[in-house]
């Protein structure tokens, strides 16, 4: 279906933007909102199991891995508002 390859193409462009907020997060030890990333996240899940009842495999697929992404922000998030940080201010 044409449709699957639109949604594929599109899900992988939202995943590639994902990846620089991901090395900022790594890297700087940023936070994001929290409820940023599990709504968006979650949703992909319920995208990706839409995806599924429609046929749209590669879609799903992609949606999911979006979805884990976005959750893999929440998660290390969490972790970097845990790190004490330095004040700058000074």
């Amino acid at each position: 279906m044409w449709q699957d390859i639109v949604m594929s193409g599109i899900g992988i462009v939202f995943t590639i933007m994902l990846i620089p907020q991901l090395i900022d997060i790594v890297k700087k030890q940023v936070s994001m909102n929290y409820m940023t990333c599990v709504v968006t996240g979650l949703g992909c899940f319920v995208i990706a199991f839409v995806d599924v009842t429609l046929t749209l495999f590669f879609a799903a697929i992609i949606s999911v891995i979006t979805g884990i992404i976005w959750l893999l922000l929440f998660i290390l998030s969490i972790k970097n508002s845990k790190i004490p940080q330095i004040n700058t201010n000074v």
